[in-house]
């Protein structure tokens, strides 16, 4: 009878834990959907009121790790809580459950945080990136790559140290790892960390017209994750690393602005009515059209040459690229008008004068 009892007892134990645990999986269903309900509700409305496109990639990438991470969550907390029960089956049980859930708990926690990530830098390559003129997007691969691999090294971390396990030698070995990567890619590093610089300084954008301290002048192609592509101005590729770029000095000639003033130098004999040339060259830079208006142009006597008068001629054009095409009109329209005129212009003339000196002696023979 009593062999009978005992067995009857641990059989309603298990019906009745069995009943316990099916209420507290449905509960934690229960808790979860909620939880992805006033999500949706709360966080949702916030970030639809946001203008910034950030918030909505967020929630919507969150959703599901959210409710899946509310329902791990609520499962650990209902087995430690079921783990009090008479008939359950012992510590062993308890403490492999547990870590198992936070092992998924780890991961599915290190997966959102690299969808949150991710999120971000769509964001930013897609419409941070255009709105303000960024150029990062040559760097948002790689360093999607090591956000990705930190996210999931610290995870990795996280479960091992849980486990009991020493994680003292992985992280020194990461570090070792790490060092001999650095040392056996330094030039390499180098150059890509002083790409990034560029790319957040922004001395010069891509597009840009810029002149090297060697003299070569062309414009930005690619500012890339290693070198700096420069198209100059007989169509040749300029391929240099970043690191020499970020070490030079480099003028810019389209920021802040890409107007750009250019200079004329005329020389006119020294006859000449300079009230007269002044006037034409006024009227042939008001009539060109690629001229500015504003700031006006202007005509000065700089002073006198070994052989003709110096005028300066100053004036504004819109775009750098039409610098040698100006020039040109300018130049060809000043010399006819001139010819027109009357007005000469001087070339260089040297006069020499050749003495004989007769010895007197000779004059007396």
């Amino acid at each position: 009878m009593l062999t009978i009892s005992l067995s009857g007892c641990f059989n309603l134990n298990i019906v009745l834990l069995a009943g316990k645990t099916l209420a507290g999986i449905i509960a934690c269903f229960v808790v979860a959907w909620l939880a992805g309900k006033l999500w949706d509700v709360f966080v949702g409305k916030l970030a639809g009121r946001s203008s910034l496109g950030l918030y909505n990639k967020l929630v919507t990438a969150s959703h599901r790790h959210v409710v899946i991470f509310i329902f791990l969550a609520s499962l650990r907390s209902t087995i430690w809580f079921l783990s009090t029960d008479p008939g359950w089956p012992g510590p062993a049980l308890t403490n492999t459950l547990d870590k198992l859930l936070y092992t998924i708990l780890i991961v599915v926690l290190a997966h959102w945080i690299d969808l949150a990530v991710q999120a971000a830098a769509d964001w930013y390559s897609n419409e941070y990136s255009d709105r303000t003129q960024g150029s990062l997007e040559q760097f948002m691969p790689l360093l999607r790559q090591l956000s990705r691999l930190l996210i999931y090294f610290l995870a990795l971390t996280y479960i091992l140290e849980y486990f009991g396990k020493n994680i003292t030698g992985l992280i020194a070995t990461a570090g070792v790892a790490s060092l001999a990567i650095a040392l056996a890619a330094q030039e390499t590093l180098s150059n890509m960390f002083a790409g990034l610089m560029l790319m957040l300084d922004r001395p010069f954008r891509p597009g840009d017209r810029i002149e090297l301290d060697k003299g070569h002048i062309g414009d930005v192609l690619q500012i890339g994750t290693r070198t700096t592509r420069i198209l100059t101005l007989d169509n040749n590729l300029i391929v240099v690393p970043n690191k020499d770029l970020a070490n030079s000095r480099i003028i810019n000639h389209v920021f802040p602005s890409p107007h750009v003033s250019l200079n004329l130098n005329i020389g006119v004999t020294g006859d000449t009515d300079l009230a007269e040339a002044k006037r034409i060259i006024l009227e042939i830079l008001h009539a060109n059209q690629i001229v500015l208006d504003d700031p006006a142009p202007g005509v000065f006597f700089t002073g006198f040459a070994e052989s003709h008068l110096n005028l300066a001629v100053n004036f504004w054009i819109e775009n750098y690229k039409d610098s040698l095409r100006v020039k040109d009109q300018l130049n060809s329209s000043i010399k006819e008008s001139f010819e027109k005129a009357g007005i000469g212009l001087p070339y260089p003339r040297r006069d020499v004068r050749i003495i004989d000196k007769i010895d007197k002696s000779e004059n007396q023979d």
